[in-house]
């Protein structure tokens, strides 16, 4: 079919494969390669019987025989997704549809599919019949609770022998087990079979009592083991539970695993039946038949969650506690005991890899390097018809050269290349499965970036992994994607020490640890935190702030929300009640992590009204400073269309959130985790025991009237999620809460029966208590309106650990003591200064103070500073300016007081260097060696010449000094020193050359020496030089010094301005202090 594709009629529309740059763009063209290679199928179809539908010819007739088989054999595909079938029979019905109306075909059009196929209803005959039967079980056995003999059995048994024996302890714990299902609808049978061995967990709060299920991991556990989930009591079942420990101990005393535990919960099923005098129903056919029951009254996806189906993850119970009871708590550090297995203590045979931070290891290189890199490397192990494989030494070549490269870019991408390599020597894998398992990794660097490959961020890893397996479109490349990604992370066990973890597929998702990354942040905690990080008076304290804001708020991730344009915010500025619309897109520089996390977010819905005026000014600031609209939002500058490193904005949000909790897992990614959560409590009304989001109550009322199933779809799209069940899935921890709002706080039951006070509910059970209802009504007069508080009274053999006892301890002051007004120069980043400086010609001196919050005639000081720095000559001529190059094209502004514009870098990654040099020079010699900064400073003032692009050296140890400083300044910078020997010194070239070398002991290997002939103008003993600095750009192959001399430039710039500002307010004080 291929080579006849000239010969296609048009009508049918074949789609067109862009080029796609990467991220969502590639990964759209993978989509539309997928599309067309249906409709190509469809084609090989038809002409196979009517070649003349492919070539357009008027007037074919065909039976309507014909178009029922093809339509028939499209539906009939063994392998093919409903999806793809519906795309398969829409192309056939439209070309076939244009053929009849355009070229008079004579045919029957298949009607298009529409719609796939819902999912089956729970609700069947069958299931309706199983209900009815299901509600006279429960009668009888109510009324039967009520009989005498009921009772004594519960007392005493039965004395039988045999398999005729009743054991009251089988009898009351059989009890629990019906109450547990019909009153408390925990449906999923290892649920039931665990509790035994849950009983040790046993804790309340208030009036809430709950058990912690599957906190360890059972040995004799047959196939997928659930995560962790919490389950709140109602009264009846914790009374019955509290007299059955109280009076038999708890049955995790005895249950020595998870198969003795469902041998003792089977066995107390079939006592208890017995015992009611029903007839023995099977416990799983009364797990299904209360799940029907539970469907009329209680949303699907609870049912199904009580059932095994999709669980949530709950919170560990030391974070549970802290959350119920407030204050400090030391957690334990995650996976500080561990002791590595078999597997992670083999030697992978490479070199090792070195474990160095990215300002360290020098990792400036973009994403997109990271990309092409890889893409070469999946492009050289492609084996094409007329090209040979490649030799074992050449592929080796290829990684190792990919290696050495890949250590200045992503982490991931070494880990990658590094993995490959392993494959290649170690196991001597093909060079078409290194071709495939490169092209399945590859997402991973999408979903990683530039986070670091380390212990610390194993979740994020992990999440990772499930973001690569769910993009497979079958149940069969999921698989094959899993393994391969479970042969990643044992090559990272091995070479890094990761932590080894259980890795299994399960379904259309995968299961990578025990328990999913589940943990939350309270209202009180958030607004602590974002005072301490509003606080901060670096440059970065409101970036982070802000980052931090649109996480818990807006539920962005941290990729997303440092990738925000100043385009990407809807708002009018001169509408004070305007509606704020935040676009999620892709962008030049950051793509999404899917197609579905485009979005709009309503973030006059979703911040406060106090948030939401200071974000109003915050935007309007970044409109001031920026020169477009593609400006990152949170970015330094006016001129900041790259976003920062996550690293520089998450590192001290992580650190203010686990100083805070005590919490070490406490990451980024938890704010989007809270946000789902506090939106999908709120949407069912329930009432959370912590301070939880307020203005969400009224949120709901602008989005949808009463709990539909719109709430949910919303919360999916704020998430950025496919469809509700993958927020329901991941991202719903408080499972608990949900059930027991529609179990025990409703105003009516699950079965439309007026619930009843917690007196009369406990008033069928006095018989079993041995208390009477008299005693009941006193409690609640002495005790107040808790019966937790009288259960203890009733069973004080059985304990029951009290959270509401422990001593609370408060929670640590974070240091957020309110900055002055005005930070003032220092403070500000090299971005900002160059913003500042380049609005200075266009606004107010006092607007751009207020812009940038610096100190009363500070604009104009750095204005006039500016000014004379920059006009600053060496000699007289118009091309004599020290600090300032004219060239063609660039001449200097008209002088009515103004300075010279002076231009950032082009290139990206040398303007990081020049950020990372400026931040230096602040932070560490302006606090802790200002003199020292100041005669650099002075040195580079005088002797810099930027008509040449060097700094002059006449004085040798000073201009050495000051050279060995800026090459400390960062590890990217590099210096060639070109030496003129003086004739008129005793020291021959050679021996001054030597010397100027021996009093430069630092750097040496990042200097080139260059020597010119001895001249005669100067009578230095050791003659003169010129230093040229110059950064590290693999990219351009011509080397530029321009990045350091700008960011020495504005230093000396904004030095002058605060010398300046320091002299005015001496000369003030002076005659004052006389």
């Amino acid at each position: 079919m291929a080579d006849r594709m000239e010969s296609v009629w048009s009508g049918w529309k074949l789609l067109e494969i862009p080029e796609g740059a990467g991220g969502a763009e590639a990964r759209h063209r993978q989509h539309l390669i997928t599309r067309r290679r249906h409709q190509l199928a469809v084609l090989a179809l038809l002409w196979q019987t009517h070649p003349e539908l492919i070539r357009g010819e008027p007037n074919v007739q065909l039976s309507p025989d014909i178009t029922q088989q093809w339509e028939a054999s499209l539906q009939a595909g063994g392998s093919g997704s409903v999806v793809e079938i519906r795309h398969k029979v829409n192309f056939l019905s439209l070309g076939l549809s244009r053929g009849q109306r355009e070229l008079g075909w004579d045919v029957v059009v298949p009607a298009p599919l529409r719609l796939v196929r819902p999912s089956a209803s729970s609700f069947t005959p069958t299931s309706f019949a199983g209900l009815s039967l299901y509600r006279d079980w429960c009668r009888h056995t109510d009324k039967a609770l009520q009989q005498s003999a009921f009772r004594t059995l519960l007392q005493q048994g039965n004395g039988g022998k045999g398999h005729r024996r009743l054991e009251p302890e089988m009898i009351s714990w059989g009890l629990f087990l019906y109450l547990v299902i019909t009153r408390d609808g925990l449906l999923g049978s290892k649920h039931l079979n665990s509790l035994p061995l849950a009983t040790a967990t046993l804790a309340m709060h208030a009036t809430k009592a709950w058990l912690v299920l599957h906190e360890a991991v059972p040995d004799d556990m047959p196939g997928k083991v659930p995560p962790r989930s919490r389950w709140l009591l109602g009264v009846p079942t914790l009374t019955v539970l509290m007299r059955h420990v109280a009076r038999f101990g708890a049955p995790a005393e005895s249950a020595s695993g998870y198969q003795a535990a469902k041998a003792y919960t089977q066995k107390a099923w079939r006592h208890f039946c017995r015992a009611v005098g029903a007839e023995e129903m099977l416990l799983s056919a009364c797990q299904s038949y209360a799940a029907t029951a539970f469907r009329l009254h209680v949303p699907e996806y609870l049912v199904n969650s009580s059932l095994g189906k999709h669980m949530g993850t709950a919170l560990t119970e030391t974070r549970w506690q802290q959350l119920l009871g407030g204050g400090y708590v030391t957690h334990a550090v995650p996976g500080g005991g561990a002791i590595p297995d078999e597997e992670s203590t083999r030697d992978t045979g490479l070199a090792p890899v070195a474990q160095i931070t990215a300002e360290q290891h020098g990792r400036d290189q973009p994403l997109y390097q990271a990309r092409a890199l890889l893409k070469s490397l999946h492009n050289a192990f492609y084996k094409r018809r007329d090209q040979k494989r490649l030799s074992f030494g050449a592929i080796s070549g290829e990684l190792q050269n990919a290696i050495a490269d890949a250590q200045r870019m992503a982490s991931i991408a070494e880990c990658l290349c590094r993995w490959l390599l392993f494959l290649h020597q170690k196991q001597k894998r093909k060079q078409s499965t290194l071709y495939k398992y490169l092209g399945v990794t590859m997402p991973l660097l999408q979903a990683m970036g530039n986070t670091p490959v380390d212990q610390e961020r194993l979740a994020m890893l992990v999440e990772a992994y499930q973001y690569v397996v769910e993009q497979a479109r079958t149940e069969k490349n999921r698989h094959y994607r899993w393994a391969v990604l479970r042969s990643f992370h044992a090559f990272l066990v091995a070479d890094l020490g990761l932590a080894n973890v259980t890795m299994e597929f399960s379904g259309a998702g995968a299961s990578v640890a025990h328990h999913a990354d589940a943990n939350c942040l309270s209202e009180e905690e958030y607004c602590l935190v974002a005072r301490h990080l509003i606080s901060q008076s670096d440059s970065l304290g409101e970036i982070r702030h802000w980052a931090f804001v649109l996480g818990f708020r807006a539920g962005l991730r941290i990729g997303e929300a440092l990738s925000i344009q100043l385009d990407d915010i809807l708002l009018h500025p001169r509408l004070k009640e305007t509606e704020v619309i935040l676009l999620i897109r892709n962008s030049v520089y950051v793509g999404i992590k899917s197609q579905d996390s485009r979005r709009q977010l309503p973030l006059h819905l979703l911040l406060t009204n106090s948030e939401l005026e200071a974000f109003k000014a915050f935007v309007a600031n970044r409109h001031a400073v920026a020169r477009h609209g593609r400006i990152m939002l949170l970015g330094e500058g006016g001129d900041a269309v790259a976003p920062l490193r996550d690293d520089r904005v998450q590192a001290e949000i992580h650190d203010a959130m686990r100083r805070l909790t005590g919490d070490p897992s406490l990451r980024f990614h938890h704010l989007r985790h809270s946000l789902a959560n506090y939106l999908l409590l709120s949407f069912h009304s329930v009432a959370v025991p912590w301070a939880v989001p307020a203005h969400h109550a009224a949120l709901w009322k602008e989005v949808a009237e009463g709990p539909s199933r719109s709430g949910l779809y919303f919360i999916a799209q704020v998430m950025g999620h496919a469809s509700p069940d993958v927020t329901l899935r991941s991202y719903l921890h408080f499972t608990c809460l949900l059930l027991d709002h529609y179990c025990h706080r409703q105003p009516t039951s699950v079965e439309c029966a007026e619930r009843p006070h917690a007196v009369a509910q406990l008033e069928p059970l006095t018989q079993v208590m041995g208390i009477k209802p008299a005693t009941l009504r006193k409690w609640k007069e002495r005790l107040g309106d808790n019966p937790l508080r009288w259960l203890g009274k009733a069973y004080p053999q059985c304990k029951i650990k009290d959270v509401a006892l422990h001593e609370v301890v408060p929670l640590p002051p974070l240091p957020t003591t309110l900055q002055p007004e005005r930070h003032g120069l220092s403070q500000l980043s090299l971005e900002q200064v160059e913003a500042a400086l380049d609005l200075l010609s266009q606004r107010e001196l006092v607007e751009v103070e207020r812009i940038f919050q610096l100190r009363q005639g500070e604009a104009g000081r750095l204005s006039a500073c500016a000014l004379r720095v920059l006009t600053a000559r060496t000699r007289r001529g118009d091309s004599a300016f020290r600090h300032y190059r004219t060239t063609a094209g660039k001449l200097l502004a008209p002088i009515r007081g103004r300075a010279p514009r002076l231009p950032l870098p082009h290139s990206l990654a040398e303007r990081q260097i020049a950020y990372a040099m400026y931040r230096v020079i602040w932070s560490q010699w302006f606090e802790q060696q200002p003199k020292q900064l100041r005669a650099h400073l002075r040195f580079f003032y005088r002797f810099h010449r930027a008509t040449d692009g060097h700094v002059w050296v006449r004085d040798l140890d000073a201009g050495l000094a000051f050279v060995g400083w800026v090459l400390s300044l960062n590890p990217g910078i590099g210096a060639v020193i070109e030496v003129t020997p003086s004739a008129r010194s005793s020291h021959s070239s050679k021996q001054q050359l030597s010397e100027w070398k021996a009093r430069l002991p630092s750097h040496q290997h990042k200097v080139e020496w260059q020597v010119k002939p001895a001249g005669k103008r100067y009578a230095q003993a050791l003659g003169t030089g010129n230093v040229t600095f110059h950064v590290v750009n693999q990219n351009k192959r011509i080397r530029s010094g321009y990045p350091v001399r700008y960011a020495l430039v504005v230093t000396c710039i904004v030095m002058a301005a605060l010398a300046t500002g320091s002299a005015n307010a001496s000369a003030q004080a002076g005659p004052v202090s006389e």
